[in-house]
């Protein structure tokens, strides 16, 4: 699966939470994630442009869990990336089979995340521990399909959130200066 992203940096979320609901943007829910990125004993992900982490949810009194691998990103405007993503069972047994492996954590990113539908796009507002407030505009394409009109259509949606600065391409891991 090909995951096409848009981040900019915001300033405050009233206005966009106006403009999301003029446009009909459907909020789903609002969640805690936090997030426990790995490096790879025979590559340095932050040279490879990769990401491999373990996220968890807490979900009323259960605890949801993924691991998440993200290729380098494949163009200059966005953070367009091939991404493998799956459910677990349980975050401490991962982790523990990845450390074994060789893979070592390198840090956790906590962000509290707002989650709107709008058409096929995910639409987030992120606050993120150590980072700031973003926003990120995001969908889903199977391998081969063509991701630069997707590109643009979330430029669109920015656009039309009066969203036209702030893009940003890395990672929250370099926000934070990891």
């Amino acid at each position: 699966m090909i995951e096409v992203e848009v981040k900019a940096r915001v300033k405050e979320f009233g206005p966009i939470r106006k403009k999301l609901k003029q446009l009909n943007a459907l909020k789903v829910k609002t969640e805690r994630q936090e997030d426990t990125y790995f490096n790879a004993p025979y590559r340095d992900f932050a040279v490879t442009d990769e990401a491999l982490r373990i996220r968890k949810i807490p979900e009323n009194n259960d605890l949801k869990v993924f691991i998440t691998y993200k290729g380098a990103k494949i163009d200059k405007s966005s953070k367009t990336r091939k991404e493998f993503e799956v459910g677990v069972e349980d975050a401490e047994i991962t982790q523990n089979i990845f450390e074994s492996l060789g893979f070592k954590p390198v840090e956790t990113v906590i962000k509290d995340r707002e989650i709107y539908y709008l058409q096929e796009f995910v639409i987030t507002l992120d606050t993120v521990k150590k980072a700031g407030i973003f926003m990120e505009i995001e969908k889903d394409l199977d391998d081969g399909e063509d991701f630069e009109q997707s590109i643009h259509q979330i430029f669109d949606i920015f656009k039309k959130l009066g969203i036209t600065e702030g893009f940003e391409r890395k990672s929250y891991l370099e926000l934070m200066g990891i």
